[in-house]
């Protein structure tokens, strides 16, 4: 895959991406690809690179080699303000949320943060946050800080939809949450890519996501350890978090 041209219908494609933190590499080199619709699932332990990967489709962290495409254009120079008006929405590990403000200022900090060509009045954005998550129209005018874990979560994902996007780069989503949060926000993540946005999940271990699935790829040590168009088994998974396995 590295240092291929772009395939045909690709709207989200890496190639051989490392990242460096003060010259120790993190991640890389690792390559993907993510059609319209599709989903990448990204496996792996702490520290394995998952956020480091993230960061560098989104644009928060320069690259140290390889590049990133967005149908077809390469931005791994854009800045990361300027990818999302290009439809990268990144929801990140913690919830993402601005403290000290209502959840309504959350949202519209979100929505004017969408290419105007591609938003909708506020309100009927809102009606489209509110068909997927109705707790938060009963939360509008409460401090985010005074949510519960789930709500928080479904707030980050509301402001990553708010912004337009063509592809949503998720965190770990399910960190923290009891069981029926996790379900309710899968749920709501599975509809959405049902109606055909691209998403990158990253997660420790494997979720109740079942969308349409192009890849998994699993990180050990920044490194791809298995790249297949399947979910790893139970047994496999412990290999490859243990260092025992290797990328097919």
């Amino acid at each position: 895959m590295d240092g291929a041209s772009p395939g045909e219908g690709e709207l989200l494609r890496a190639d051989g991406v490392e990242v460096h933190y003060g010259g120790i590499l993190a991640l890389g080199p690792v390559s993907l690809a993510l059609g319209a619709g599709g989903l990448v699932l990204i496996l792996g332990p702490n520290g394995a690179g998952k956020t480091s990967l993230l960061r560098a489709l989104a644009g928060a962290v320069p690259l140290r080699a390889g590049r990133v495409l967005l149908a077809g254009h390469d931005i791994s120079r854009v800045p990361a303000h300027r990818r999302v008006r290009q439809g990268i929405s990144l929801v990140p590990e913690g919830r993402g949320r601005l403290p000290n403000l209502s959840v309504r200022d959350n949202l519209m900090l979100s929505w004017h943060a969408a290419k105007s060509g591609r938003r909708c009045a506020f309100a009927v954005e809102l009606e489209h946050v509110f068909a997927l998550f109705p707790v938060l129209k009963e939360r509008m005018e409460q401090d985010c800080a005074t949510l519960s874990g789930g709500e928080m979560q479904m707030l980050a994902i509301a402001r990553g939809l708010l912004a337009k996007p063509r592809v949503l780069l998720l965190d770990e989503p399910s960190l923290g949450l009891a069981p029926r949060a996790i379900a309710r926000v899968y749920e709501a993540l599975a509809k959405l890519n049902a109606e055909g946005l691209a998403m990158v999940l990253v997660e420790q271990k494997a979720v109740p996501f079942r969308g349409q699935h192009e890849a998994t790829i699993v990180l050990h040590n920044g490194k791809a350890r298995f790249r297949e168009n399947r979910r790893p088994t139970a047994a496999e998974l412990a290999a490859l978090y243990l260092g025992e396995g290797t990328a097919p």
